[in-house]
């Protein structure tokens, strides 16, 4: 008797390497690993009829898990206290405050509340880029139940203007906390946290420790994540701080570029960075909603176009739940269809484009697709059922279109992670979600008042 049994799926997407659609579909799953993948009856010929617990997939749609290849947890509690201002005054005067200034508890429950809206809404896998504080989002992913990369965020330059105090590190201090972070945190979680390194920012980290990181990344054999030249502003201040050098240049002299390597944003390559980049085989993270939030330019000057042409693998990301006001993935990545508009071209990011970036290539961009992205045998089930039965699913032509153009991660029903059930009927099985999310305003209200910055969270409209 195997563990779990979904059968009588109306769709079941693989995301296999010949994007396989399965009507009635069904898949066997036995110690986390999916052990089959086919039609109902094809799975029960195979020897898969009796299991511990079977799922009547009637009335569903099958998916992979969606992978959210971007997500700032520690920050979380930012929201609605960031709106309408540049990046720089959310950084230095909202975000970074913020992560400085949040207790252990409330970083822990700031990760909670944003992954309890990206998992109920589809997100099986994310990559924080770093924190202040990764241990308490380690604690958070192990105990809802999903898997994510993590990482201590590493800086030892300035970015521009004085940071708070527990981003002010010397290099040998960002070395140290790096690699204490990634040997402690190495099979956390059952296997389900993956520790790299961060170098949190072009323009904040030295030629030192670019190559420190470089070189124990490879030793450890796990990846780097850092931002990457996201607006005008980051390029002009990295070329004041290292004489005229453009940050992909300054990379590449420091063989940070290669293939476990994922850089965020990439809206201000040239030509030929672009080229770099694939032929480096370095992974990208775009997060369209950033970008039309700071007013970046990045859709308009479409970089991600440029990058998918050459070969590059891209994935999707929320950002900051506090920027982007919201960590439903699959609303995210239908953001880029504003290309069809800025171009003229009704064909770009079409909805098979959008739902690759969302679980294969998402997972190869965060070095997973070993054991996700898709739904085949020998992976770990990390899968998604839609409920069908919404109207947002009527007609149903081409679940495709729907699904890539219209649906929301509302439409989860059920979502298994490492061959557990973690949501179902839009519940958290083995979790009180509200009681968190309670402790989660009272948590957030503390924390804004002891940084100072409740006083941004007054509306514009009167209040009577």
């Amino acid at each position: 008797m195997i563990d779990l049994l979904v059968r009588n799926a109306d769709w079941l997407i693989t995301m296999d390497p010949e994007r396989r659609m399965v009507r009635d579909g069904a898949l066997a799953v036995d110690g986390g690993e999916i052990k089959a993948v086919g039609t109902t009856a094809g799975v029960e010929a195979a020897g898969y009829r009796e299991a511990a617990r079977t799922i009547d997939a009637r009335g569903r749609l099958v998916t992979p898990g969606f992978v959210d290849n971007h997500q700032h947890l520690a920050p979380f509690f930012v929201r609605g206290l960031g709106d309408d201002v540049p990046l720089k005054v959310f950084l230095h005067d909202r975000c970074y405050p913020m992560e400085a200034g949040v207790t252990d508890g409330e970083a822990y429950l700031a990760a909670m509340c944003a992954l309890l809206e990206s998992v109920r809404h589809g997100t099986t896998t994310l990559c924080d880029p770093g924190s202040q504080n990764p241990e308490n989002s380690a604690r958070a992913v192990d105990e809802v139940g999903c898997r994510a990369v993590l990482s201590r965020s590493l800086t030892d330059l300035a970015g521009g203007r004085a940071m708070p105090g527990t981003f002010d590190s010397t290099t040998d201090d960002a070395i140290a906390e790096g690699l204490d972070f990634v040997e402690s945190h190495e099979g956390a979680a059952g296997g389900r946290v993956r520790p790299w390194f961060s170098l949190r920012t072009e323009r904040m980290v030295s030629d030192r420790l670019c190559r420190a990181v470089t070189e124990l990344a490879a030793e450890h054999g796990t990846g780097i994540v850092s931002h990457m030249i996201s607006n005008r502003d980051s390029v002009e201040h990295h070329q004041r701080v290292f004489d005229g050098e453009r940050p992909i240049a300054r990379y590449e002299r420091n063989r940070v570029l290669g293939p476990n390597v994922q850089l965020v944003h990439c809206h201000f390559l040239t030509d030929d960075e672009c080229d770099l980049l694939a032929e480096r085989d370095v992974k990208v993270s775009m997060c369209p909603t950033a970008s039309a939030v700071f007013g970046w330019g990045g859709l308009q000057r479409a970089t991600h176009l440029k990058l998918l042409e050459r070969g590059v693998t891209v994935g999707v990301g929320t950002d900051i739940g506090a920027c982007s006001h919201t960590t439903d993935i699959l609303r995210i990545a239908q953001y880029f269809r504003v290309y069809r508009d800025i171009f003229e071209d009704a064909s770009l990011m079409p909805a098979e484009t959008i739902l690759e970036h969302l679980t294969i290539d998402g997972a190869r961009s965060v070095l997973w697709d070993d054991e996700v992205g898709s739904l085949e045998p020998g992976k770990r089930a990390d899968l998604l059922l839609f409920d069908l039965d919404r109207p947002e699913w009527v007609p149903l032509h081409n679940p495709l279109s729907n699904l890539g153009h219209g649906v929301s991660g509302d439409s989860v029903d059920t979502v298994v992670i490492d061959g557990k059930v973690i949501v179902e009927s839009g519940e958290f099985v083995n979790l009180d979600a509200r009681a968190i999310m309670a402790r989660g305003r009272e948590a957030a209200k503390a924390a804004a008042d002891r940084t100072g910055l409740s006083q941004y969270a007054q509306p514009r409209w009167p209040v009577i």
